[in-house]
This record gives C-alpha cells, sequence and structure tokens, in this order.
C-alpha cells in the first residue's frame, strides 16, 4: 500500500486542505467505514472502482463529486486501488462548481453530470498521464481556470466563520457565528448551507464528531465520560447518541474495532 498527502499550489492553498493519494493492489484492498469528515471531495479513479454501500450496493463512477455527510455508508474495493482526491477546504467548493453545495449533501455524484463535457474531458486527460505530480498539475490547471470570485463577498464572510469554527474547536453557538458574519441569523444559515453544505448547527455537530476523534487522540486514556465533557457534549449518552448516527457504531467500539480512528479534520 501506498498512502501519500499532497500539499496544492500556493495559488489553490486557501481553498484545498491538500490532495491524497493512494495505491493499493487487490490483494491488500478492504473495506472501509466513511463518515462524516467537514469536507468536500473530488475523487478520481485510475484502476478499479470501489461499491457504495448503504442501502444498496452501488459501483462509483470514475470521479466522483461528494459532498458533506451526516451519516455513514460502506465501500468495498473490486480490485486494485488507484485514487487520487482533492480535499477541499469547508467552505471553498462552491467557488468551482456552478451549483449550490448543499444540493450534494449526503451524495456522491458523477462528475460528469454535474459538469458534462469539461469532465469527460479532464477524465480523458488525467487517463493520459501517468505519474500522480503530472496529475495534481493537470487538475490545479483545470480548478484554476473554474475558480470564481463571484462570490467573494459572501465567501470572505463565511471564511471568517470557518477560522472561528476550527479556532474554538466547534464549540461556538449559531448566534455567535452569525454576529460575527453582521447577518440575521436566517441569512446566515442560508448562505452558510449554500456555501459548505450543512447548516451551521449541523457543520458544528460534525466538527464536534471530528473534534471528538482528535481528543482521543491527543488523550488516549482519558475516559469516555471525560471525553464527552470536553468536547462539549451534554453527557455520555448524547456523544453515543452523535457517533451511533454518524459511525453506526458507539464510541467505544469506534475506539476499539477502528485500526487508526484519527480525525481527519484536525
Amino acid at each position: 500500500m501506498n498512502f501519500r498527502i499532497i500539499q496544492p499550489a500556493a495559488s489553490l492553498s486557501m481553498y484545498i486542505k491538500h490532495y491524497w493519494c493512494l495505491e493499493m493492489e487487490a490483494c491488500e484492498a478492504v473495506g472501509e467505514r466513511i463518515v462524516p469528515t467537514g469536507y468536500v471531495e473530488l475523487t478520481f479513479h485510475f484502476a478499479d472502482r470501489l461499491i457504495k454501500r448503504k442501502l444498496t450496493d452501488e459501483m462509483q463512477p470514475g470521479i466522483i463529486l461528494s459532498g458533506q455527510k451526516t451519516g455513514f455508508f460502506d465501500v468495498l474495493p473490486t480490485g486494485k486501488i488507484s485514487m487520487l482526491s482533492i480535499q477541499f477546504y469547508s467552505h471553498s467548493a462552491s467557488l468551482f462548481f456552478d451549483l449550490p453545495i448543499n444540493e450534494l449533501t449526503n451524495e456522491t455524484l458523477d462528475f460528469k453530470d454535474v459538469m458534462a463535457a469539461p469532465a469527460r474531458e479532464l477524465e480523458e486527460q488525467l487517463n493520459e498521464l501517468f505519474t500522480i505530480e503530472e496529475r495534481v498539475k493537470h487538475i490545479e490547471s483545470f480548478l484554476l481556470l473554474r475558480l470564481s470570485q463571484k462570490t467573494e463577498y459572501s465567501w470572505n464572510r463565511i471564511s471568517h466563520n470557518i477560522h472561528l469554527i476550527n479556532r474554538f474547536n466547534g464549540l461556538i453557538t449559531t448566534d455567535q457565528l452569525a454576529s460575527e458574519a453582521c447577518l440575521s441569523r436566517k441569512q446566515h444559515d442560508r448562505i452558510f448551507k449554500q456555501m459548505v453544505g450543512l447548516s451551521p448547527k449541523q457543520f458544528l455537530k460534525v466538527i464536534r464528531f471530528q473534534y471528538t476523534l482528535y481528543s482521543h487522540q491527543l488523550y488516549p486514556n482519558e475516559s469516555l465520560t471525560e471525553l464527552a465533557y470536553r468536547c462539549g457534549f451534554y453527557d455520555q449518552s448524547h456523544m453515543i447518541n452523535d457517533f451511533q448516527e454518524m459511525s453506526g457504531i458507539t464510541p467505544k467500539q469506534y475506539f476499539n474495532d477502528c485500526i487508526n480512528p484519527v480525525s481527519d479534520y484536525f
């Protein structure tokens, strides 16, 4: 298995957290549970595809645009894996795609259904390249052409609030966020949802889940009750309910059963 993190070019670093790539032979490939991360991703498959398993089994397309998630699903390999994924900052994907990001929530869409001809052309061009570095460079050229500043004013407001959420590890109220943006609660909720994909309340719930994973990394010997209070839950039962909603299992099961239970966000 070969897993790599690649940093974006300076011109895209305020919009993209990083790229990750995964190469794995068929004999190594195993299924994985996908949980909410707080990010929108654009993922490219260069070998065999994955099957998304929720209520039914669904073969994933070659390029997938994945929206914000509030729940979990499983993916199963069908053979060799060769993937490259763009992890957009929570509020930035809306600058690259001509649709409200909340239309992607809990969806994994065929990128060709979103962008048609440009997506097909991009897929063909990437398949003619052979190194990750060449593919990343080509993708960045594509993204820079797509980059639009038409929503810059709203983007700056929401960007400021995402930074606040990160600074306080999600332990901030929706009223405080609206006040920081100089918007009414209703206006802020609408703009935030269009740009991030979730309402502020839903997003804070995802970030609290991710902060719990991060806190467990830092304090692995802390009890679940201590962890719950550290991360802003009312009590341990509250934390258990959120974990079951977002991962399908309890915190105890998650930390005991997952090979590497780390936060993708922090």
